[in-house]
């Protein structure tokens, strides 16, 4: 047993007109329904052939709200409305009524593909869960297993102030209108007698007729709304910043045993043609194409000068920034060399943004995280390790204090 929650969500302001197709078709369905309803009603459970005539009914308008684009669309604003179609005998319910009320209730609806038991909220001092569970396990109980819902819109809907209540919509209204109330009552339970009374020709508030309760559960949207308005916002945010470093993963690498010098062809095999916006193709499928400019020759299309050096280091290391202090003065004088891009390969967890705001300080700079895919792009293997261009390759330079290049 699936228990459900409606809620009530937009509304449109304007709703799209049915075509004389569509009210022809309506209109048929409902002349299948009436079929039913003309049927003798204390029969209801047995008549083999009202039920035949009700599920024929029901089939139709089914199909035409999946298949007909008009009742489609109209369906669909319909349920962001909140206008609630699904059963036409809506039980009003609580778990005020006591262990033997709810009893009653659960075994009225059961077996009444029609009738739902509406819940306005769960139990105080449950969380949602929990009240799910407490109220399946009482459904559970029945086979077959009763329809349940949650939904404190039809309680404001149809102003249920006690329970139990029985509220008898219309059969079929048009798509996209609330149904009308044909009759509802008070302090009891079996939506059949309900049912049964209406077919007598009794209709509109019936009154009282047994005991009813006050509605114990708070109603869900107003405890959801003040549980939204009571939380610290604020707090919440500097919680998950302070979360931010804990969560990181961080892609470490050995410091470099000694001074080495790399380069790398980031020449790459194109697969399809590429063109210029004005439909220029530059280079074709098959070609081999290097996305490096050479900064003393005109680049062509889809090629550019690389015109910084990445730095990747660990800022935990006090040696490797013991030496990136000697190196950085130098290294930002190199040719071609305009900016510097600052990568970390881990920062303190425990010190959090402390750790990061004392490294950006030190260079007074931005600091990123090294990424995997940086690692794979430039064959990553030590730290500190500095990344320019000379012509068109890479040049991935790993520095230490001892030895040479």
């Amino acid at each position: 047993m699936a228990l459900i929650f409606s809620v009530a969500g937009g509304a449109y302001a304007q709703e799209s007109p049915l075509t004389e197709q569509d009210k022809a078709l309506i209109e048929k369905g409902k002349q299948i329904a009436q079929k039913a309803q003309k049927m003798e009603m204390p029969s209801l459970l047995q008549n083999q052939h009202m039920d035949e005539a009700q599920a024929e009914a029901k089939a139709f308008f089914k199909q035409l709200q999946t298949t007909n684009p008009t009742l489609k669309e109209m369906h669909r604003k319909q349920a962001e409305k909140g206008i609630y179609s699904d059963h036409r005998i809506l039980v009003f319910a609580s778990l005020s009524l006591g262990e033997q009320g709810l009893d009653d209730v659960l075994t009225a609806v059961s077996g009444q593909p029609d009738s739902v038991i509406v819940f306005r909220g769960i139990p105080e001092g449950m969380n949602l869960g929990q009240g799910v569970k407490a109220i399946q396990a009482l459904a559970a109980k029945k086979d077959p297993v009763p329809n349940i819902i949650i939904n404190p819109t039809l309680f404001k809907t149809y102003n249920i102030t006690a329970v139990p209540t029985i509220v008898m919509l219309e059969d079929e209204p048009l798509p996209g209108e609330q149904p009308n109330v044909v009759a509802q009552v008070s302090g009891l339970s079996d939506p059949v007698w309900l049912a049964r009374e209406v077919d007598n020709g009794e209709k509109g508030d019936l009154g009282v007729k047994g005991p009813v309760e006050k509605i114990s559960e708070p109603d869900l949207i107003d405890v959801a709304k003040k549980r939204l308005a009571n939380i610290d916002w604020e707090e919440k945010k500097k919680q998950a910043i302070e979360r931010f470093w804990t969560k990181q993963n961080f892609n470490e690498l050995p410091r470099a045993p000694k001074s080495r010098t790399r380069e790398i062809d980031p020449s790459v095999m194109i697969t399809s043609d590429i063109s210029t916006p004005d439909g220029t193709v530059f280079a074709h499928a098959g070609d081999v194409i290097n996305p490096l400019c050479d900064p003393k020759e005109v680049c062509k299309p889809g090629t550019r000068p690389f015109t910084q050096a990445v730095v990747v280091f660990d800022p935990l290391d006090k040696k490797q920034m013991e030496l990136l202090a000697k190196k950085l003065p130098e290294i930002k004088q190199e040719p071609g060399v305009q900016r510097i891009t600052y990568i970390a390969t881990e920062f303190d967890k425990d010190k959090g943004w402390d750790s990061y705001k004392s490294v950006t300080d030190n260079f007074d700079a931005p600091v990123y995280l090294l990424t995997p895919d940086l690692i794979t792009r430039f064959e990553l293997e030590h730290t500190p390790s500095v990344i320019t261009a000379r012509g068109k390759k890479f040049v991935v330079r790993e520095l230490a204090e001892e030895g040479g290049e």
